[in-house]
């Protein structure tokens, strides 16, 4: 799998709104498994590994910040 390296500086509210749409995004992806026990779309593994993904992103996010956050205090 190709990687990507992002360089980011964002303000306070543009931080708040990145982590918002993970935890969306992460929530959807919930959401979708508990459809598909029901038989709708692809398969509950699908849809919890994709919300499991997205996961790791957020805590990657805020740990990366506050990393940074405790480096320049």
């Amino acid at each position: 799998m190709t990687q990507k390296t992002l360089n980011l500086e964002l303000s306070n509210d543009q931080f708040a709104d990145l982590t918002n749409a993970l935890e969306d995004h992460r929530e959807y992806f919930k959401k979708r498994a508990s459809e598909a026990l029901l038989g709708f779309g692809l398969d509950t593994g699908y849809w919890q590994s994709r919300a499991a993904e997205v996961q790791e992103l957020l805590q990657l996010v805020q740990s990366t910040a506050k990393q940074k956050q405790q480096s320049s205090e």
